[in-house]
């Protein structure tokens, strides 16, 4: 029950970042077309094809181990699906009729980005979180259990590397192993199905199509 309090602050905070670098990123690389849309989808693209634990990994141990160090690798690693889905919305929006009339009556690109798209982007981009969230704690679990956490706190990850290193799972020592595992899977299921249920009501076609 006290890891719970570090497990999900690094999600929630680290999922929160994540989303805001995916929808700047997005938007702004959907309403700027050109040369800066290609090139800030091509680097999008290489994030996505870089296996996102080991960005992690290699930002953990190259930075001081603590719980911020965790959030920023996580957050600065994960954004790249947000940012397409968001760059993909965001192409939808500004084909629609309302954007060219604002555009000829001398709306200029903060108005357009601020008042018309951003609102028609945020249920996806709330949908998103949610799912982000379940990623995140996965995540931080994971770079604690290889001791790339702060030592100094208590996590999930961290009860895990502490049974590892007592011998607890060649001892059969499940109580050690069960209370942290179990939570790790509960929350990470809560926050993807609440995801799943967020997105069948924000786009009931999704809802249809399943």
């Amino acid at each position: 029950m006290w890891g719970t309090r570090v497990s999900l602050t690094v999600g929630l905070l680290a999922a929160f970042l994540s989303v805001a670098i995916g929808t700047l990123v997005g938007v702004t690389a959907g309403h700027f077309k050109g040369w800066y849309g290609n090139v800030v989808m091509r680097i999008t693209d290489w994030f996505l094809v870089m296996p996102t634990l080991v960005l992690a990994i290699a930002l953990a141990t190259v930075l001081s181990r603590s719980i911020w160090t965790t959030i920023l690798a996580i957050g600065v690693t994960t954004w790249p699906t947000t940012a397409r889905l968001v760059r993909a919305q965001t192409l939808s929006v500004e084909a629609r009729p309302y954007i060219e009339r604002s555009r000829a009556l001398g709306g200029g690109h903060r108005h357009i980005m601020s008042r018309h798209v951003l609102p028609n982007v945020m249920p996806l981009v709330l949908a998103q979180t949610t799912l982000v969230i379940s990623t995140a704690i996965l995540t931080e679990a994971t770079l604690a259990f290889l001791g790339l956490g702060d030592p100094t706190i208590v996590s999930w990850g961290g009860l895990l590397q502490d049974a590892r290193e007592a011998g607890a799972v060649s001892s059969g020592n499940w109580w050690y192993l069960a209370p942290p595992g179990l939570a790790i899977a509960v929350v990470a299921l809560a926050f993807t199905l609440c995801g799943r249920t967020v997105e069948s009501v924000l786009n009931p076609k999704l809802g249809v199509s399943r």
